[in-house]
């Protein structure tokens, strides 16, 4: 017991200090533009009334995303479960996804199962985790590369499986990609634009959904991929 309290009390300072330093860069930003402001250092000009708002924004987000995965791990998220079809909402993510895919040269595919079973789930909750898995994927996959969404019938189950063929994760890093703020490599996720918290929210939606999300990679430079697993027992939509 006293080793669990140990680990639950380093967690908990751990993950004070990854807030406070996720907080600390668009705050300090925020403060140089308004004293600068302040001091007449700075004009009023567009690019810093822009600045500021993508600062707050950024703020807000971060402050929105936290509450989001502590009520979700609580288990005080509300969802709205309905009758859906793993392959309508692959289609749909990769829709959505496409044109920043195209964007940035990196192909976008699916390879979907055919009649796959339905699932019960909640169609906007599903919608987020893979849009973030997505987003995630073209984070970490370079120009040229490619990502694939695979559904796949796991009796009773279903999966659906996110791969890309970019950065890959090493073994030291995989039991820490879902931590909160965890990142393999600070500097090059900020600059990807993550805030190390986005995988944290998939995994706890799909768990309240009572599935599991996991994540495999060969290491370094081979790819990676990430698994939802749902229970099945619903009519396809």
């Amino acid at each position: 017991m006293a080793t669990a309290l140990q680990s639950t009390e380093t967690t908990r300072r751990r993950l004070l200090a990854d807030a406070a330093h996720e907080l600390r860069t668009p705050l300090a930003t925020v403060d140089a533009y308004l004293e600068g402001l302040a001091d007449g250092v700075r004009a009023p000009t567009q690019e810093t009334w822009d600045v500021l708002a993508g600062q707050t924004a950024r703020l807000r987000r971060l402050a929105d995303d936290i509450a989001l995965v502590s009520r979700a791990e609580e288990g005080q998220l509300p969802l709205r479960p309905v009758p859906v079809s793993p392959n309508d909402l692959v289609t749909t993510a990769v829709q959505a996804a496409r044109p920043g895919y195209d964007n940035r040269g990196v192909k976008l595919t699916t390879r979907l199962a055919p009649n796959l079973p339905g699932v019960t789930a909640d169609p906007d909750r599903l919608a987020q985790v893979l849009a973030g898995l997505l987003d995630n994927a073209l984070r970490h996959t370079p120009r040229g590369g490619q990502v694939t969404v695979n559904t796949n019938a796991a009796d009773p189950d279903t999966e659906i499986t996110v791969a890309d063929t970019g950065e890959g994760i090493a073994a030291e890093h995989l039991p820490h990609i879902f931590d909160r703020f965890y990142r393999a490599d600070a500097g090059r996720d900020r600059a990807h634009g993550g805030s190390g918290i986005g995988l944290t929210i998939a995994r706890a939606l799909i768990t309240t959904h009572g599935g599991t999300l996991t994540a495999a990679s060969d290491g370094p430079g081979t790819g990676a991929r990430f698994t939802i697993t749902l229970p099945g027992g619903a009519n396809p939509s």
